[in-house]
């Protein structure tokens, strides 16, 4: 087992390379086929079946999970990604993923615990790539709005309204800002009052930065006064704060670099040894003692894992 083990983590960067490469062209191909099946195939199978029973599943799913903690977390690290899943789909459609990939590996490799690894591997994979989506989503979101609120300053000393304003970002501006204004836009001509909805919009990016800027237009709604000057003096602030971010983030480059390759470097070599000097380190996993310097190595490299990351993210904040 430990060798297939080895074999999986050193062919795994080789094979994702790979397929990188020619994704591209293969998923155009598989889109024109499919295309091209559906136009021959019979009218009553529908691709729409395959849907329909996801969303039954994700649907059962959140009815048995609604109000838990851990349902609550993920619908929210769906939002702050822009993931358009309920989270019972979500969890539904990686369980799916998890079992198929345990499965396979389990069968090709001819070991049941490394498919168990694989399979309690792909839901944890799945989470965190929804939280590093969310915070790339946040950065890109605050990198834009400066540039959104100078656009709403101009259209309101133009003589437009705050709704219409929102409107032209709406219409005009990129992603995650203005499908996020066409949202709120939306939910206002259907009757949900204005303040409400930038609030619910707020909640949803998880940006300290619009959070700000909501409470700055509720203010102004308050109190009086020019909200297109409120805008451009929110506009410099926020702009300054993403330069100072950017330049931290530069200087901070090296460390960020230092860590991943001092986290990845051990169970690379591990790997190889394992691969093409099994029996230099075959006492390692064979012994006892070698099985206790495998866990204090393993705690400790979690251990400066994590130091490392809180470092650098508290230099980065």
């Amino acid at each position: 087992m430990i060798a297939a083990l080895a074999a999986v983590f050193f062919a795994a960067g080789i094979i994702i390379v790979a397929i990188a490469f020619a994704a591209k062209d293969r998923q155009e191909r598989v889109n024109l086929a499919r295309v091209l099946d559906l136009e021959r195939a019979d009218p009553t199978q529908t691709p729409q079946a395959m849907i329909q029973l996801m969303e039954k599943a994700g649907a059962l799913a959140d009815r048995a999970f609604r109000d838990t903690v851990t349902t609550k977390k993920l619908q929210t690290a769906l939002q702050l990604a822009g993931i358009k899943l309920r989270p019972g789909e979500f969890g539904v459609l990686i369980a799916g993923i998890g079992v198929v990939a345990g499965v396979l590996v389990g069968v090709l490799v001819h070991s049941a615990m490394l498919g168990f690894v694989v399979l309690v591997a792909v839901p944890l994979l799945a989470y965190w790539w929804t939280m590093r989506k969310g915070r790339k989503r946040r950065i890109a979101l605050e990198n834009q709005l400066p540039t959104v609120l100078q656009i709403l300053a101009g259209s309101l000393d133009s003589g437009a309204s705050l709704l219409h304003a929102m409107e032209i970002v709406a219409s005009e501006g990129d992603a995650p800002l203005a499908p996020e204004f066409a949202r709120v836009v939306a939910e206002t001509q259907v009757g949900r009052p204005i303040l409400d909805s930038l609030q619910a919009m707020a909640e949803r990016c998880g940006s300290q930065d619009l959070d700000w800027t909501v409470e700055a237009i509720r203010i102004q709604y308050t109190s009086g006064g020019s909200l297109s000057e409120t805008f451009r003096t929110l506009a410099e602030f926020m702009r300054a704060r993403v330069e100072v971010r950017a330049e931290v983030r530069a200087l901070s480059a090296e460390a960020r670099l230092s860590g991943k390759i001092l986290t990845g470097l051990p169970l690379f070599i591990g790997g190889f040894l394992l691969l093409f000097r099994r029996a230099y380190v075959a006492p390692l996993y064979q012994t006892s003692i070698g099985r206790y310097m495998l866990g204090a190595a393993a705690a400790g490299m979690i251990a400066g894992s994590y130091w490392m990351y809180r470092i650098v993210k508290k230099v980065e904040v």
